[in-house]
């Protein structure tokens, strides 16, 4: 152990706490000026088209002293939240943030669980190195440690922002608080640490994610027993996971059945799961250039986008210093290098990688490698802190601002910032308020207990790139924002026995091929439908099965009347 160079020295309490404090600052400001630059940061794809509008219909249920695990317009009303894996979202941070939904910013409440994550994760991180740096020890400085630290903590924003939601988050900020836990050498203290970020996991954290995580958390405790000729690292492991499994049970065990029922956990077919892995000749310029590429050459098809941009990291020049040290090689060292290729072979995912996985249960519903990509990064961050650089501290300097640079300086350039599904149509409609007024003029139209269904053309719907106004719709789960009940909902774990119609939709966001109307209206006579006629101009109405449609046109936000 390296002793204290004074009552305040690094190796101290104060000296830690002096750390996490600088960390915790330096995190904030970031996150700050990422707010400037574009407000809203995470309010993007899934999380604007699904976890918004859920969020706000749960927020008002808590206002109002009702159940938070019933929604009233999802898959036909009266929808168990509970079941559905998708919606698992009970964590405190979640609940206290939707309280907003009684206010006007209520659009701000993902990025205000947003920064929480993230603060939470820059002290876990920090409280990682602090911990190795005692114990291993490690010669490193404050400053290393801070630059590690503000690259693994803002490494997941393309994944967070991107095609994914929140709760990838919740995935990344337990892993250094979870491996803390394991490299523990108290019981208390290493089940404890487990335990509690285990539960803060599972009530919020991604449910696929949360599994990932844990095959690859129990791999490096069995790689640190070995260095350590010792079980106690993995007891910790895995007492600390019953104990969170034991307290969450009552959540825990409805999302589980409802999950296993879903047609998501019968698997996803082998195209899918290949659709967004990261060849082997394209893993190093994804990890070393990353979106650098998208100026030079933007990608034609958005899954392109996700294997440029999800492996960068602000760090990754760094492993050349890592590279060249000739240090001898500790255990810890050997595991983390280990559990990192695993991880890296898994985020390839070469095609019998995914025959294997395909024949597994829960395993064969692992989609695409974005949980991997978690894991990945927190395993790169800790190799880079555990492998002490091979060049001299003016080089070391260099290296880091140059890795810094290749990931930050295209976000400034690219057109669409640092997420590739924007959504400016319905971040505007939500901003501005007119979603809130179109919906208070149409929703007279129907009675309270009416069930819609949202209908496109097939030719509307494949016209171009533009984006389809889902507010208008009432599809995703708009329906929430809207107070109309949907037939349909965003979910791939939707339990069969919840579903309200048979007829599955068409289309990803919810909706309906124009084609399944009669099928529809043959389960559903009662059914009404919202169609969107055309995008060139915007046109929208409102029929049933019976009865002439209702041009909803005169309704629209005016950007629209005029288009």
């Amino acid at each position: 152990m390296i002793a204290p160079e004074s009552e305040g020295g690094i190796n101290t309490q104060t000296g830690r706490l002096r750390l996490l404090r600088n960390n915790l600052l330096v995190s904030a400001l970031i996150f700050t000026v990422l707010e400037i630059w574009r407000p809203c940061f995470f309010l993007t794809d899934d999380n604007l088209d699904g976890g918004l509008p859920l969020f706000v219909e749960i927020g008002h249920h808590l206002l109002n002293g009702q159940s938070p695990f019933i929604s009233d317009y999802l898959f036909g009303g009266n929808y168990n939240l509970l079941r559905d894996a998708t919606y698992f979202i009970w964590h405190p941070v979640y609940l206290f943030s939707m309280l907003l939904a009684g206010t006007s910013f209520y659009y701000v409440m993902f990025d205000v669980d947003a920064f929480i994550f993230l603060m939470l994760t820059t002290a876990g991180f920090v409280n990682l190195a602090w911990y190795l740096r005692r114990e291993v020890p490690l010669k490193v400085s404050d400053g290393w440690i801070m630059f590690l630290t503000m690259s693994f903590t803002y490494s997941v924003i393309s994944l967070a922002t991107g095609a994914s939601w929140l709760n990838y988050l919740v995935n990344h900020s337990v892993l250094p608080w979870l491996a803390l836990g394991i490299l523990q050498k108290q019981w208390r203290a290493g089940v404890g640490l487990v335990a509690l970020f285990s539960i803060h996991q599972i009530l919020g954290g991604h449910p696929l994610a949360m599994i990932s995580n844990n095959i690859f958390l129990t791999l490096f405790a069995v790689g640190v027993c070995v260095c350590r000729r010792s079980l106690t690292p993995l007891g910790f492991w895995i007492v600390g996971m019953l104990v969170a499994c034991i307290v969450t049970f009552p959540l825990l065990f409805p999302m589980l059945e409802g999950f296993l029922s879903s047609s998501r956990a019968q698997g996803v077919p082998l195209y899918d799961m290949q659709l967004n892995n990261i060849s082997l000749q394209e893993f190093p310029t994804s990890l070393f250039v990353g979106m650098a590429l998208w100026i030079i050459h933007p990608p034609l098809h958005a899954h392109v986008t996700y294997t440029l941009a999800f492996c960068s990291c602000a760090a990754a020049w760094c492993i050349v210093p890592a590279a060249l040290s000739k240090a001898k090689w500790r255990g810890l060292e050997i595991v983390t290098l280990s559990v990192l290729v695993f991880v890296a072979v898994m985020v390839i995912r070469p095609v019998w990688i995914s025959e294997i996985m395909i024949r597994l249960p829960i395993l064969r519903s692992m989609r695409w490698p974005f949980r991997e990509l978690v894991q990945f990064q927190f395993f790169f961050h800790l190799f880079l802190l555990l492998r002490p650089p091979g060049l001299p501290v003016r080089l070391q300097r260099l290296t880091a601002f140059t890795s810094a640079c290749v990931m930050v300086l295209p976000m400034l350039f690219y057109v669409i910032g640092p997420t590739f599904n924007e959504m400016p149509i319905g971040r505007k409609l939500i901003f501005s308020g007119e979603l809130d007024r179109y919906w208070d003029k149409v929703r007279p139209l129907l009675k309270p207990t009416d069930v819609v269904a949202v209908l496109i053309p097939y030719n509307v719907y494949m016209n171009d790139d533009y984006e389809k106004p889902n507010g208008l719709l009432a599809a995703f789960d708009y329906s929430c924002l809207a107070k109309v009940i949907n037939a349909n909902g965003y979910s791939h774990t939707a339990p069969p026995d919840q579903l309200y119609t048979q007829t599955i939709p068409f289309y990803p966001n919810g909706a309906y091929e124009i084609s399944q109307r009669e099928a529809l209206l043959k389960e559903r006579p009662e059914i009404k439908f919202i169609t969107l006629e055309s995008l060139h101009p915007v046109r929208i109405s409102l029929s049933s099965g019976t009865g002439p449609a209702i041009d909803l046109t005169p309704y629209l936000p005016e950007a629209f009347q005029h288009q």
